[in-house]
């Protein structure tokens, strides 16, 4: 199964979670304000950060860093391929990446943010409905409680430093589960990655 990477906007990533960029004036959502004695806009709420831990469990927001260095192509008809291995999920918590260092107008770097919905009536994602997204350099992405996606994948040039802010308990089997592709899978999951097509719509 080959699906193309597109473009990552608030509106196609919605049923996953939230884009994490400046806002324009079309994001009736996001309330702009003064701050910083009028040195500064401050846009909030721009993505919302929660969990679904019971109270008793001695839950404590974390941030991490990945440091991420770029995934392995292949190539296919002239096409840019990169083959999804497995898909978690963090059945409690949002998770909240939001990359570092990494310019909108770098042409050679990117990272994909890949998706799933659940399978219905099973604890796992439904291949049959991946979607994959490219983000810039402008753009983080918080995944809702539960959703199902890959880790961060970094296509191109130059690794790729992202805080990631998420919920946490100590309770290990709480914190996050795999599934690999050839779980009810009879085939590879591609994701054609348009790095040149996505650069000319800059």
């Amino acid at each position: 199964m080959r699906i193309v990477a597109e473009p990552l906007t608030r509106a196609s990533f919605a049923a996953f979670g939230s884009v994490i960029k400046v806002p324009t004036s079309s994001d009736a959502d996001s309330i702009c304000s003064s701050a910083n004695q009028s040195s500064a806009a401050k846009y909030s709420p721009i993505s919302v950060l929660g969990h679904s831990y019971a109270k008793a469990d001695n839950v404590q927001p974390v941030m991490s860093l990945f440091h991420c260095n770029p995934r392995a192509l292949s190539t296919a008809s002239d096409q840019s391929i990169y083959t999804l291995s497995l898909l978690e999920r963090h059945a409690h918590t949002t998770q909240t990446f939001i990359p570092m260092g990494l310019s909108p107008l770098d042409t050679q770097t990117r990272f994909l943010v890949i998706v799933a919905p659940y399978q219905l009536n099973e604890d796992r994602p439904d291949w049959t409905k991946v979607r994959a997204f490219v983000a810039r350099g402008n753009q983080g992405v918080t995944y809702g409680v539960g959703v199902w996606h890959a880790p961060m994948v970094v296509v191109g040039t130059e690794k790729v430093l992202f805080p990631v802010l998420m919920w946490n308990n100590s309770v290990p089997e709480d914190k996050c589960t795999e599934c690999e592709v050839r779980d009810g899978v009879d085939q590879d999951v591609q994701v054609v990655v348009p790095l040149s097509s996505v650069a000319a719509k800059l």
